[in-house]
């Protein structure tokens, strides 16, 4: 056990490991990849991966419920850090997204009942101008929903991604191999 910590020490320090693999942080476009058996997820914002995944600029609204599902798929299952909270980074798993937009997605904020937009709540608490068309991320569990913006989402690095890569994908990934 001595000996395996004293081998691992000047891995960790250069690399992340995942488990009992380490990757380079500095791989073309912080892409890695183990070569006999998975990619991970691009450590960005979740506005980024959004755009990326959709392949045209989603800046004013998701055009299309398909767009929604494609996003939901992607997602699923993804450990997010919240940034809009200065140093506290807290991480959270996506479960899935609201069906309202922002504009549309109300909560109590107190014990009579207020209730609040989206919008307003982050514009109000936190200073911050989110997208008014688009959905929430859905994270936390089923008893305790938790609703947070796609602005205010970072993916976090070292993620296996265990979804089916698109032709992009594939292209990209072939020219870092050969």
């Amino acid at each position: 056990m001595v000996l395996d910590i004293v081998l691992r020490e000047f891995p960790i320090n250069r690399y992340f490991s995942v488990g009992q693999s380490f990757y380079s942080p500095n791989l073309g476009r912080r892409q890695s990849l183990d070569m006999s058996s998975t990619t991970l997820i691009e450590p960005l914002p979740v506005v980024d991966f959004v755009t990326q995944l959709l392949n045209r600029d989603v800046s004013a609204r998701l055009s299309s419920d398909s767009d929604r599902l494609k996003i939901k798929k992607s997602l699923r299952g993804v450990r997010v850090e919240v940034t809009h909270r200065g140093k506290i980074r807290r991480k959270h798993v996506i479960y899935g997204l609201t069906s309202q937009t922002t504009q549309e997605l109300k909560f109590p904020v107190d014990d009579r009942g207020t209730m609040k937009s989206m919008v307003g709540y982050f514009r109000e608490t936190y200073g911050i101008s989110i997208h008014v068309q688009w959905p929430c991320l859905k994270v936390g569990n089923a008893w305790r929903v938790i609703y947070l913006p796609m602005e205010v989402c970072k993916i976090v690095e070292g993620q296996m991604c265990s979804k089916r890569l698109n032709e992009r994908q594939i292209t990209a990934l072939l020219k870092v191999w050969f």
